[in-house]
């Protein structure tokens, strides 16, 4: 099973609906826990009271267990199908689920949708859509959860399937696979149930390796490096960057913005040694005697298709800490490497995530919790990207005394 492609899968939905539990189902079953931390979690549980191994109480309660000082780290176990290697990038409560999915520590190329066949759609359940959708996860696959609570019913699934499928359609997603499923009983997650027969799909785990597939490294992308540093090494200037997407070779001419400098890259530096070219994900050091005012934050592109300063742009925004954005105000957008100040233009509109509709035109100021669309104008020379079009370079935070206090995505951009 080495070798297999790996695919970073974020679950979301309602608290509530069993996204733990489906998650330890997917490691338990398809042997990811080592006998070892198994016995090594019943031991712990039985430290705390718990005379034997109960399977719901360790699933369900992840933040419980790693705060009880247990040595497994769920969320760093992947597991393996017949087809690729999932690695789950992210569990955590409501508050920092958006947190963490808008700061970017997420990048998922998949999600799964847990909705309770018993509860039903939940506001959190469509908030967790709307943010994904939000983000570009295009790759999803829904699991009716908690079938053996409905007695299994075909009736119940096809009802909650209908009012699902309503849901992620309004969002842009298409023709999209839901499964029943007991992640408690372990019915259709990794092996087929009997308790379903009416039911002909694929599981889980084969719906996953149908449907989801890894990301490609964007190399036919116009590059785009990011500066982090810049160093002296050997009377050389050494330029330290991530290559987001393209490639750069030596030999290439390079743009540096903003300041629209020219020089051709003579070097190519990488914890090996030397290099004729670097790929998306590479962090190198590159040699561009012509460069003179290289600063963090700044991009490096190919002058016929390079990245240009903005003047103004449109971002669909969520603010995920205790305070306000309001007009006017100046802020600091922290994209890429760079952090620059920008001016609050205006707040165009606030977007209600659980209908989905536009709640309020024009309002002053967006608190906690709020989703809106703003206008913003770079008060520094900056260089971004639309998301649709550069994930990578069109995701920001608005950092605060408090670190991030918001996030968005860029939706439209002019260019100075």
């Amino acid at each position: 099973m080495s070798g297999l492609a790996n695919v970073n899968l974020v679950v979301i939905g309602h608290k509530d609906h069993g996204k733990s539990t489906l998650i330890g189902r997917l490691l338990y079953d398809s042997k990811a826990i080592s006998e070892l931390k198994l016995r090594e979690i019943m031991e712990e549980l039985k430290r705390t009271g718990r005379k034997e191994f109960e399977f719901a109480f360790i699933l369900d309660s992840l933040e419980e267990e790693r705060a009880g000082g247990l040595t497994i780290d769920i969320m760093q176990t992947p597991f393996k199908s017949e087809k690729y290697s999932y690695t789950i990038i992210d569990c955590p409560g409501h508050r920092e689920f958006i947190r963490k999915m808008l700061t970017g520590a997420s990048k998922a190329d998949g999600a799964i949708l847990v909705v309770s066949a018993k509860e039903g759609i939940e506001d959190q359940t469509r908030q967790h859509l709307f943010l994904a959708r939000m983000l570009g996860i295009k790759q999803l696959v829904i699991a009716v959860n908690k079938m053996d609570l409905v007695g299994y019913s075909e009736e119940v699934f096809r009802e909650v399937s209908d009012r699902i499928r309503e849901v992620s359609r309004s969002l842009g997603y298409g023709d999209v696979p839901i499964v029943p499923v007991s992640a408690f009983q372990g019915d259709n997650v990794i092996k087929r149930s009997n308790r379903m027969r009416w039911y002909k799909g694929k599981t889980l785990i084969e719906t996953l390796d149908s449907t989801v597939t890894p990301p490609k490294p964007p190399v036919e992308k116009p590059l785009r490096c990011s500066v982090q540093d810049v160093y002296e090494v050997e009377g050389e200037r050494v330029i330290a960057c991530k290559v987001e997407t393209g490639v750069v070779k030596v030999g290439d001419e390079v743009l540096h913005m903003p300041p629209g400098e020219r020089g051709v890259v003579e070097k190519i530096i990488t914890p090996l040694g030397e290099e004729q070219m670097a790929e998306p994900g590479e962090s190198v050091g590159i040699v561009v005697r012509e460069l003179r005012s290289v600063k963090r934050g700044d991009i490096i592109s190919h002058p016929e298709n390079p990245i240009k300063r903005v003047k103004e742009f449109t971002a669909e925004l969520v603010v995920f800490l205790d305070t306000e954005i309001r007009e006017d105000e100046t802020v600091t957008v922290r994209v890429g490497t760079a952090e620059r100040r920008c001016k609050v233009v205006k707040i165009l509109e606030k977007i209600d995530p659980v209908s989905l509709t536009v709640k309020e035109r024009g309002p002053e100021s967006l608190l906690e919790g709020d989703v809106g669309k703003v206008l913003l104008k770079p008060l520094e020379p900056l260089c971004l990207e639309v998301y649709s079009e550069f994930p990578e370079l069109g995701r920001f935070v608005i950092v605060g005394g408090r670190g991030a206090e918001a996030a968005g995505i860029v939706l439209e951009k002019e260019d100075a």
